[in-house]
C-alpha cells in the first residue's frame, strides 16, 4: 500500500526536481483546522519537525484551531514529548452527555495544560529556531453570545461568504498572534490584525483559536488585541490559503485533504478551492488506500463524539494514530527517492 501522496505547487515541484526533498528547502510549517482529522498525521508531524528538519534550522509555524495546538507542541523545548501529550490529551476527552460551552472550554484548557506541562507557557515562545503563529477570529458585536444570536450571526456569515469571501470582514476580524517572526507577514487576502504572542496571552490565544461557535464560549479581551470575543481561527482560515505562502522558501503542509479551502464556510463551495497561492507549498496527504485502512475506512472527525461512546472512540482514535506510522514510512521512502520522487500537481 502506498500510504502517502505528495502534492506541490509549481515552484516547489521545480525545486524538488532539482534537489529532491531536502529540509533546507523549507522555512515554514502550517497546520489546518479540522478537529480530530489531524490524528493520523500526528506521527508525521513529529517526524518532520523533530527528526527530519534539524533543530538548528529556523522554522516558523502557523496554525488554526487544533492545527495551532500542533504547532504549539512543536515549539515546545521538548517537542516530541509535548506533541505526544497533546495527542493523548486530545484523544482522551470525555463527554457523558452533550456538553455545555464551559465544559468544552475546561476540556480544552486541560489539553493545553497537558501540552505545556511543567515548563510554562513562556518556554513555547523562547525557542530560538521555532517561532509560533496562531490565528483567531474576533467576532464583531458578539460580547453577548446567546445561542439564538450565535445561530443568526452564523447564518448571516454563511450568506455573506457565499456572495463574497471578503464579506466575512463585516462580521469577523482575522487576528494573527505571532511570537515575532516575519515569514507570514503580510498574510494577504483578508485584512489581518497583528498582535504579539506573550506569556500573558498565549493560553487565551490557544483557547480562542480552538473555540468553535455554538460549542465553546471563546475568549474575551485577549491581552494585546482589540477588546471583544475571539473564536476559532478556522472561521476565516480553515485550510490556510494565503498569498504570502507563494513567497520565500517552501512550506511544509501535512494535511488530511488533497485540496485546500480558504475558510470554514467554504466547505461546500468547491469553486473556492485554492491554487493560486500554493506555488511554494508541499502538501503531504494520506492516500485513499491508507484512509480505507483506517477504522471505519475514514479519517476521524468531530462526529465520532456522537457515533461512539467514549471508550470506543478513544480506542479507534488510538488505532488511527498508530497506523499513522505508515505515513512516516512513506515520507522516508520519498526522501530516499531523491529527484525521482513522484509529486502530484497542487496548483
Amino acid at each position: 500500500m502506498k500510504a502517502l501522496r505528495i502534492l506541490a505547487g509549481h515552484q516547489a515541484r521545480e525545486q524538488i526536481a532539482q534537489h529532491g526533498l531536502q529540509p533546507a528547502l523549507f522555512d515554514r510549517f502550517i497546520a489546518a483546522s479540522g478537529g480530530p482529522k489531524w490524528l493520523p498525521l500526528a506521527a508525521l508531524d513529529r517526524h518532520l519537525l523533530t527528526r527530519w528538519v534539524p533543530q538548528a534550522q529556523p522554522m516558523e509555524l502557523l496554525g488554526t484551531s487544533s492545527g495551532g495546538w500542533r504547532c504549539a507542541a512543536l515549539c515546545h523545548p521538548q517537542p516530541e514529548a509535548a506533541h505526544r501529550r497533546l495527542q493523548q490529551a486530545y484523544i482522551n476527552q470525555r463527554y457523558e452527555q452533550y456538553p455545555s460551552e464551559q465544559e468544552v472550554r475546561d476540556n480544552c484548557l486541560g489539553i493545553i495544560e497537558a501540552l505545556v506541562a511543567e515548563v510554562g507557557l513562556a518556554a513555547l515562545l523562547a525557542q530560538p529556531t521555532r517561532t509560533l503563529n496562531l490565528i483567531a477570529c474576533r467576532w464583531k458585536g458578539m460580547r453577548n453570545h446567546s445561542r439564538p444570536r450565535q445561530m443568526a450571526n452564523l447564518g448571516l456569515t454563511a450568506l455573506v461568504n457565499l456572495i463574497s469571501r471578503s464579506g466575512l470582514e463585516l462580521l469577523w476580524e482575522r487576528w494573527l498572534f505571532s511570537a515575532g517572526g516575519a515569514a507570514f507577514e503580510p498574510l494577504g487576502g483578508l485584512t489581518t490584525h497583528p498582535a504579539r504572542l506573550t506569556p500573558a496571552n498565549l493560553e487565551a490565544a490557544l483557547l480562542a483559536t480552538g473555540s468553535i461557535p455554538m460549542l465553546s464560549p471563546g475568549e474575551l479581551d485577549i491581552d494585546g488585541a482589540r477588546p471583544g470575543r475571539y473564536m476559532d481561527g478556522g472561521i476565516t482560515d480553515y485550510h490556510l490559503d494565503f498569498p504570502v505562502l507563494g513567497q520565500g522558501k517552501l512550506v511544509l503542509y501535512p494535511h488530511f485533504n488533497p485540496f485546500v479551502l480558504p475558510g470554514w464556510f467554504d466547505k461546500s463551495l468547491s469553486w473556492r478551492r485554492a491554487g493560486a497561492n500554493l506555488s511554494n507549498v508541499v502538501l503531504l496527504v494520506p492516500s485513499p488506500e491508507f484512509v480505507a485502512s483506517l477504522p471505519g475506512a475514514r479519517i476521524p472527525d468531530r462526529g465520532d463524539f456522537k457515533r461512539y461512546d467514549n471508550e470506543q472512540r478513544i480506542a479507534l482514535w488510538n488505532r488511527c494514530c498508530l497506523q499513522g506510522q505508515a505515513l512516516v514510512n512513506g515520507f522516508q521512502q520519498a526522501v530516499a527517492e531523491g529527484q525521482r520522487v513522484e509529486i502530484e500537481k497542487l496548483d
